[in-house]
């Protein structure tokens, strides 16, 4: 692939190799199991990952928004700026015959990251100086046991930046051997790198194209601009348009006109905040007591990789893709780093759009991408050792040896924290339950704001539409209706619980399968503040008071909804628990009794207003007392298509900024797909051919040594 003749001992090779797969695998070893792993974000990242692998399941591709119970809000991100990790699992979802469970999938993504990260190291090091095969085994462990690389999945549960570790050792391996070998190879390779890179996780993709560009901005300076130089860049320039236009064309098309691309202002002195927190922690051994932003560092053995080149690279000036590369390190360390005068004024200084693509923790972007350069700056020089610096290389092996050894032993702890945040299999299977997912404020990433309705928590999906007087806007009917108008005569008694600040709450409910039941209730104080949870062998809900998400959330405020839709899909009954834990100051449970009267009624779906019979795409049987506009529970952008008893009608955007089309009065049909806009689906094709032909192309490569030909 990487065009190395040099002929090497099988054995060797093989040793090498082992050592490096086993190695990798330990550091991955705790995602060996179908459970979930680390904290919200991590469940978080399922639910985008199990409504991605469920469309493609039912048929929908190429998948652009959530549709199905994980992500009924019609969510875009992270699949608008960040598409790979879903398409990934999609693709081993596939390769696997549908047999894994979505947890199981995720883990997949995390291991084959590791693994890939690992051996695209090792053989892009290798590329660079194929003499120094052990030193790329050594640098290539660095490299993913750094704390700020392993620790993207271990400490924050960040898959969207770990799908990114394949593809940095590329990148730049590529662009250090532009400046070596002027054939048409490694600015193809930097390409597709890049554009992976764009697939993988769009802001650290712009900070590496910003790398890059240096790069390519100093080798047509130190070529004066000849003429072959420009020429590959531009061959390269369309080879990156043909594999990355599609997630940078998505973040433009993926949005109402108008709107700004990072649909928020980042507030640049907390994100200095962050910056000076992290330190002095960031430069110490990992310590499972501080606070989490801390695990993310470069850790000894790389800062003295790091350290080592710089110093190195003075005594080889016309290495400049080296001291490219070495500089964007330092600087990207340097706003990662409280410099006093310098970080704050380099962070004050840039365009809203960067800083809002990096957000609050730029440690989480910026640490994979130094340590990527550290490794391949630290190659690249080792390269140039010759053989009579016997010593120096000896001291340099011993230390590699040593350094890999100590970032072993921090790695440990991040595999232990990993294990710390380990669900069991069975609470785990409880969580994919579609009666137990929680669509949280992060389905709402990348939208200016989220409708009133928003519930931080459990909702039905094929309740949560709604139909709208035309000119008002006010709501004529709602499929909670029915919890509005039925009386609320049973009471929730409440007892001190043997575990202070818990009031348990009784009688317990009883729900059977195959049913849905509105569940109603009319607090006794509309000030109720704390965490109302629900829990059965099967079942598991939590909801804030006195309101758990936006004004018209569930709650007990007086414009809050007082109805939930409570069911189970697991055969036979469950027997659901309620209990209240008081969080105002000062308040004890006994100030909450009595708690609440309440109704549990089962959902006639035939009386339904809007009788939702599919999400994916979302089909319904609407019956309106007039004329109306049915809205949907989709988040409003362009591309989707509407259509009543199957002709299409106008798709508008509420006021509540979800989708929303005309419907008559009576009994109707509808479906609402989305299509996305025209460009979107021609630049996902352009890309998705680009791709076949990277992968067909890699395929010749491989095969070519079975038949006898140097690829």
């Amino acid at each position: 692939m990487f065009g190395v003749r040099r002929v090497v001992p099988r054995p060797a090779e093989a040793c090498r190799l082992t050592v490096l797969l086993a190695w990798t695998l330990w550091l991955a070893h705790p995602y060996f199991a179908p459970r979930w792993i680390g904290t919200s974000d991590a469940l978080w990242y399922h639910h985008n990952l199990a409504d991605a692998v469920t469309q493609f399941r039912a048929g929908t591709f190429p998948v652009y928004v959530g549709q199905s119970d994980f992500s009924f809000n019609g969510a875009i991100y992270p699949i608008r700026a960040a598409p790979y990790y879903q398409y990934f699992a999609g693709l081993l979802d596939f390769i696997t015959g549908h047999s894994l469970g979505f947890f199981a999938l995720e883990h997949l993504t995390v291991i084959l990251s590791l693994v890939g990260g690992a051996f695209s190291a090792y053989c892009c090091l290798v590329w660079m100086a194929p003499g120094r095969r052990w030193s790329a085994v050594a640098l290539a462990l660095l490299y993913v046991m750094c704390p700020g690389v392993a620790g993207i999945f271990y400490a924050q549960d960040l898959y969207m930046s770990g799908m990114t570790l394949p593809w940095l050792p590329l990148v730049f391996a590529a662009m250090v051997k532009s400046f070596e070998d002027e054939s048409q190879r490694p600015m193809k390779l930097l390409a597709v790198g890049l554009a992976a890179l764009w697939w993988a996780h769009s802001p650290i993709a712009l900070w590496v194209t910003l790398v890059v560009t240096c790069g390519q901005a100093v080798l047509l300076v130190a070529r004066r601009g000849a003429r072959a130089t420009v020429t590959r860049a531009g061959i390269a320039a369309a080879v990156f348009c043909a594999l990355a236009c599609y997630p940078i064309v998505s973040v433009f098309l993926l949005r109402t006109p108008g709107e700004a691309i990072v649909p928020y202002v980042m507030d640049r002195d907390l994100l200095l905040k962050w910056v000076g927190g992290s330190f002095p922690s960031s430069i110490e051994p990992i310590d499972p007591n501080a606070p989490i932003v801390s695990y993310l560092q470069l850790g000894y053995s790389l800062w003295i990789v790091f350290l080592a080149s710089v110093g190195r690279s003075l005594f080889r000036p016309r290495l400049w893709a080296v001291g490219v590369l070495l500089a964007a390190a330092a600087v990207l360390l340097v706003l990662v780093f409280p410099v006093p005068g310098v970080t704050r004024a380099l962070w004050l200084s840039f365009p809203e759009t960067l800083v809002g693509m990096t957000l609050y923790w730029p440690m989480q972007r910026l640490y994979v991408i130094i340590a990527a350069a550290a490794v391949v700056s630290a190659q690249r020089l080792l390269a140039n050792e010759g053989l009579r610096r016997r010593h120096a290389l000896g001291v340099a092996s011993l230390f590699l040896l040593l350094g890999t050894i100590w970032s072993s032993h921090e790695a440990s702890k991040l595999i232990e924290k990993g294990r710390s945040h380990a669900e069991t299999a069975e609470d785990s299977r409880r969580w994919s339950l579609p009666e137990n997912v929680a669509i949280q404020r992060h389905m709402y990433g990348l939208f200016p704001r989220r409708p009133a309705y928003f519930t931080h928590g459990v909702v039905e999906p094929r309740m949560e539409s709604r139909l709208l007087d035309p000119a008002t806007g006010r709501i004529v009917a709602s499929n909670y209706d029915a919890g509005h108008a039925l009386p609320v005569t049973d009471e929730f008694h409440g007892t001190i619980d043997a575990n202070p600040g818990i009031l348990d709450l009784d009688p317990p409910l009883t729900i059977k399968s195959g049913c849905e039941y509105l569940l109603s209730f009319k607090f006794a104080r509309a000030d109720t503040t704390g965490i109302l949870q629900m829990n059965g062998p099967d079942f598991h809900r939590e909801y804030l008071l006195p309101d758990s998400g936006d004004a018209k959330s569930f709650g007990s405020g007086p414009r809050n909804e007082k109805s939930i839709t409570v069911w189970t899909t697991v055969p036979g009954s469950q027997t659901i628990s309620l209990r209240f834990i008081p969080t105002a100051p000062n308040a004890v449970p006994s100030d909450y009794m009595p708690f609440a009267k309440y109704r549990l009624e089962p959902i006639d779906e035939q009386a339904l207003p809007v009788r939702v019979e599919s999400l994916i795409p979302y089909q319904a049987t609407v019956r309106s007392p007039q004329p109306a506009l049915l809205e949907t529970p989709r988040m409003f952008v362009p591309g989707y298509a509407a259509f009543v008893n199957g002709s299409p009608v106008p798709v508008r955007k509420s006021a509540e900024g979800l989708v929303a089309f005309p419907v008559p009065s009576g009994t109707c049909q509808v479906e609402l797909r989305f299509a996305g806009p025209k460009l979107l689906r021609i630049v996902f094709w352009l890309n998705a051919g680009g791709w076949m032909v990277v992968i067909f192309g890699l395929g010749l490569c491989m095969a070519a040594p079975i038949f006898g030909r140097r690829a």
